[in-house]
């Protein structure tokens, strides 16, 4: 199983960046981490 860890490490990693190229390459663009940062932002907002 050792012999495979470069593997997965490289399916692991295809994933996610395809994740992140269907997320960000669309043709309307995407908010996805915009909406977080906003998130984030807000929570530490001070009152």
């Amino acid at each position: 199983m050792g012999e495979y860890d470069a593997v997965w490490v490289f399916l692991i990693c295809l994933a996610f960046v395809g994740f992140y190229i269907y997320i960000e390459a669309r043709p309307k663009g995407s908010n996805f981490f915009g909406g977080i940062s906003e998130t984030i932002s807000r929570f530490f907002r001070s009152k």
